[in-house]
């Protein structure tokens, strides 16, 4: 458990242990210490991962730093607006006004065209009703490409924006490789190295 968090190690903390506790096992000091005997190097691993508190503990101020690196979550750069953003916002309210307008001409249109078809005296303006009708259908059917490509060079822009900032994760990657190197040499190194597997009382842990 961290005494400044109030949390304990998450699961890459672990894996980040089992890294380390491998690389130390493999270590060519340890691993003439242990003459090589599997028994002996299992033994050593069940040993590191009870005493992994103690182990953890010598790397202490570098988890901490690395911890509070990766828990923290900087702020995105203030955003200011694109004005090809400003473009497309009018364009896709244009795209949402401009079909229902032209549909309900459309809509009134055809139907007056109907009416006056049932009067022969009307067949004139009748057919020309109907062409307005098209042409409104026409607009409300370009007003809906518009709005689409509009919402398309919209998610293209801001495609572009950055996800994250590099710098801090650089940071964090760096805060990381830091602690588990510290947890290799001052941790798991001089912990096999001084033999708890023969040491009085290794039996009891």
């Amino acid at each position: 458990m961290d005494p400044h968090t109030g949390s304990g190690p998450t699961q890459q903390d672990r894996a980040d242990f089992e890294y380390a506790l491998g690389r130390a096992l493999a270590d060519p000091a340890v691993r003439a210490a242990l003459a090589d005997d599997p028994r002996r190097t299992a033994r050593l691993r069940t040993l590191a991962r009870q005493h992994s508190a103690r182990i953890l503990a010598a790397a202490e101020p570098e988890y901490l730093a690395y911890r509070q690196l990766r828990d923290t979550v900087p702020e995105p750069p203030a955003r200011t607006a694109d004005p090809r953003e400003r473009l497309t916002g009018w364009l896709g309210a244009l795209a949402l006004i401009v079909p229902i307008v032209s549909g309900s001409a459309a809509a009134v249109f055809f139907l007056l065209g109907a009416v006056l078809d049932l009067s022969r005296p009307h067949a004139g303006p009748a057919g020309e009703l109907r062409a307005a009708a098209w042409t409104t259908v026409a607009v409300a059917v370009a007003g809906a490409l518009v709005g689409l490509l509009g919402l398309l060079l919209t998610a293209v822009w801001r495609r572009t924006d950055p996800a994250g900032d590099p710098q801090h994760e650089q940071q964090v990657a760096a805060a990381r490789t830091a602690w588990r190197s510290t947890l290799l040499e001052r941790g798991l190194l001089p912990f096999l190295l001084a033999d708890p597997d023969d040491g009085p009382g290794s039996t009891g842990r």
